[in-house]
């Protein structure tokens, strides 16, 4: 079975973060998997396993090259996988003037279904996909009822992560909670920064970059707190679960998330976690440990979360993420999804 990832971008987001996750976890099984990436933006370029073969469009020297480029890139492939939404329309829209054209699986990550069950008029037409992957239920409930695929060809897969190695079973002296998130205003880090000032711990926030009007607004906070010597920000660190060992609490303040990776690395790496109620890996947390999920963003709940957050034993939490999150249920979910695609391609 010959595979070919396909992406816009390398950027530090959930789709992109998938993708490469996929890539290497074939590529590590055995399997013959090939990256084509639109162009070479993003920082995950660097997370990409060596023995897999990446290829660069180079769209921005050229829509049409890179339409060609595209169709004979996947000529010799079983399966063709496709990220996003934006790259789903460019490659049909290179089917369509080069010809060759070959079944595609659409792997939606799209993050505002909540808000936003409009149907993209390409779907309603020449381009409407015939097999998908959502990261949601709420994706693959609006792909069969608002797209009106066939049931058979819709399945859901959450977001994954690939464990690194460690894990905080190996460090019994942590302190302090720690943030992954960039700096976005949906990823509510006001909040993070008051329950830290609350629970008068160190917080260290993980993100892209530290800049921008929103990074001035919760420095502004951190000063009018008198507690930007417990706050700190990093900045490029690609391999957050590496960090882990050194807290006690991992946080996800975030209003509204698509199915957030974050949660599965604290899982993986055994971290006792407070989140909000955002994503898929949330209902599995809810059946075992449900004060970990907040529903809300009252503060005095978190506060008295805390204590039975933390007095969780992180092989428990490893626990978790091994029977329900690890690589090998990923691996086998999507090797029967592929062969099923294989049947109608």
């Amino acid at each position: 079975m010959r595979i070919a990832q396909v992406i816009d971008q390398l950027g530090t987001g959930g789709a992109e973060r998938v993708c490469v996750n996929l890539t290497n976890l074939f590529a590590r099984n055995g399997f013959e998997v090939k990256l084509i990436v639109f162009d070479k933006i993003g920082s995950f370029f660097d997370l990409i396993d060596t023995n897999v073969e990446v290829v660069v469009l180079n769209k921005k020297e050229g829509k049409l090259k890179a339409y060609r480029k595209i169709v004979e890139e996947v000529q010799a492939y079983d399966i063709i996988h496709v990220h996003m939404r934006q790259t789903y329309r460019f490659i049909q829209k290179a089917f369509l003037i080069f010809g060759k054209r070959k079944k595609v699986i659409l792997h939606d990550h799209y993050g505002k279904i909540g808000i936003n069950k409009k149907v993209p008029l390409f779907y309603k037409n020449l381009f409407k996909p015939t097999f998908y992957i959502g990261c949601t239920t709420l994706l693959t409930d609006w792909a069969r009822w608002k797209v009106k695929m066939k049931e058979e060809h819709v399945f859901f897969v959450n977001n994954f992560v690939l464990q690194q190695s460690g894990s905080v079973i190996n460090y019994p002296k942590r302190s302090g909670l720690v943030l992954v998130a960039n700096l976005k205003e949906v990823k509510n880090h006001r909040f993070a920064i008051s329950l830290a000032h609350a629970l008068d711990k160190k917080l260290t926030i993980y993100c892209s970059n530290a800049s921008g009007d929103y990074y001035e607004e919760l420095r502004i906070l951190l000063e009018d707190l008198n507690y930007s010597n417990q706050v700190n920000f990093i900045t490029g660190c690609h391999n957050v679960q590496a960090e882990f060992g050194k807290y006690e609490l991992g946080l996800l303040t975030s209003f509204s998330e698509g199915d957030p990776l974050v949660i599965m690395e604290y899982l993986a790496q055994g971290l006792p976690c407070l989140v909000s109620d955002v994503g898929e890996a949330v209902k599995v947390i809810n059946q075992h440990f449900p004060w970990m999920v907040q529903r809300d963003f009252e503060l005095n709940n978190w506060i008295k979360a805390y204590p039975k957050a933390t007095d969780v034993e992180p092989e428990r939490i490893k626990n978790l993420y091994d029977t329900h999150f690890s690589e090998e249920l990923y691996l086998n979910q999507y090797l029967e999804i592929y062969k099923i695609f294989l049947t109608i391609a």
